[in-house]
């Protein structure tokens, strides 16, 4: 078999042969997503986010416990025989008893803010296992093609050498020659190209991954092809429970609507006890100075008018209410329209990878008869080259395709908040001897 069609139909073959090169520097997907969510500083600052939610729901759990303390000083009583001091040393404590569920209220409040930030922290680690993921790809892609690039470099010289046999013979001209100069002029600029686009490609991964990591490694695998499994409406029935703008939006409306509870327990009576033990102050006491006593009072209170300030309080919590319902609405149908947009379109995608391997297949088929008719005469030098550059093109634009249904599956993820199920299939390179 020719070396330019064994080349085209070991390509995955041959990059990832090329990828375990470095033993020392290789580095895997699943290595590298799991690093950049470990060191990213978005996720830091969404873990610490989680933290301090927890944080303020152990403050609001606080209500239900009692409250207790020392005081200590003194204290003078002015009557019409003289000033009496006294010494003030006692134990105080007191606890709410009932405010109209207000405690319960905020503490739920609390409670779905820390659901809130769970939700945040999961997607800040998704997104960042995401876009390490596209630029693992991006990478990929851009070894792959210079690895398709050199070859074609490779086979050009070695066409050009077929061309100087048959010029010394009088077969060919000079102008066919040049051809292949050109050709390779062409190709060996392309090269640089796509150096430099690698090269960028892994300053992008050392930003993901930081610079210990990231200047050294070599990424490692190869561009699947892959078949989307599920259907639309499969995905549709999940963004109610993955999409983070509509959990985060669920929690919302359950927010707007226990604090609008909060502002109705304003309206309800409030009762505290109280209890204090040793030298009290004067206003306190039932005996004489110096008596040590415990003493405690139960007291209820309402606000007969506060201003407005509860009236006001109770209309802002119900249009709060109301517009996080709307949000959590135009959620769902954001979220919807965006994963059925990322669904066609990588729907698309995956049958001209289809497409595209067929004419892979073909074009290898058309150069392998090309080059037996080139040997036997019946074809020149242009029809090879010409041969030679649709193989190589078809052989890139399957390549592209894998690439952009990778990178739209993980728009598809992006847009329904969780992994999509695919089905690998494996690349058909039965072309023949």
């Amino acid at each position: 078999m020719n070396g330019f069609l064994t080349f085209f139909l070991l390509v995955p073959v041959l990059f990832a042969a090329q990828t375990h090169a470095a033993e020392s520097t290789k580095v895997g997907l699943a290595e590298a997503k799991k690093f950049a969510v470990e060191h990213n500083f978005e996720v830091m600052a969404s873990r610490n986010g989680l933290e301090e939610a927890r944080a303020r729901l152990g403050r609001a759990r606080s209500a239900y416990y009692p409250r207790f303390g020392v005081a200590g000083g003194a204290d003078t009583m002015m009557t019409a025989a003289g000033n009496q001091p006294s010494a003030v040393a006692y134990l105080y404590g007191d606890m709410n008893l009932f405010n109209g569920f207000g405690d319960f209220s905020r503490t739920t409040v609390a409670a779905l803010e820390v659901e809130k930030a769970e939700i945040r922290l999961k997607r800040a680690e998704f997104n960042v296992g995401l876009e390490v993921e596209r630029a693992f790809h991006a990478y990929l892609f851009k070894k792959l093609q210079i690895v398709v690039k050199k070859e074609a470099i490779r086979v050009n010289e070695a066409h050009r050498g077929m061309v100087g046999l048959r010029r010394r013979s009088g077969m060919a001209s000079e102008s066919d020659a040049a051809e292949f100069d050109i050709k390779g002029s062409v190709l060996e600029s392309d090269l640089l190209l796509l150096e430099q686009d690698q090269e960028e490609e892994r300053t992008h991964l050392k930003r993901l991954l930081g610079e210990e990591v990231g200047s050294s490694m070599e990424p490692v695998g190869e561009l699947q092809h892959q078949h989307l499994k599920g259907s639309l409406n499969d995905l549709a029935k999940r963004i109610k429970s993955e999409s983070e703008s509509v959990q985060v939006s669920s929690r919302d409306v359950a927010i707007a609507a226990a604090e609008s509870k909060v502002a109705r327990a304003r309206w309800m009576p409030r009762l505290d006890a109280e209890i204090y033990a040793g030298y009290l102050p004067w206003d306190l006491r039932q005996v004489g100075p110096g008596a040590a006593m415990v003493g405690g009072k139960l007291v209820a209170k309402i606000d007969l008018f506060s201003g407005f300030d509860t009236l006001n309080e109770r209309r802002e919590a119900e249009a709060k209410r109301l517009r996080a319902e709307a949000g959590l609405k135009q959620s769902i149908l954001t979220s919807l329209s965006e994963m059925e947009n990322a669904y066609r379109r990588i729907i698309t995608v995956q049958k001209r990878v289809d497409l595209e391997e067929r004419n892979e297949e073909r074009s290898a088929r058309y150069y392998k008869a090309v080059m037996s008719e080139y040997r036997r005469g019946i074809k020149n030098s242009a029809d090879l080259r010409v041969a030679a550059d649709m193989l190589s093109e078809a052989t890139l634009r399957h390549q592209q395709y894998k690439f952009e249904f990778l990178n739209g599956r993980l728009d598809l993820e992006k847009a329904l908040g969780g992994p999509v199920e695919t089905e690998v299939i494996p690349d058909h390179h039965s072309h023949g001897e």
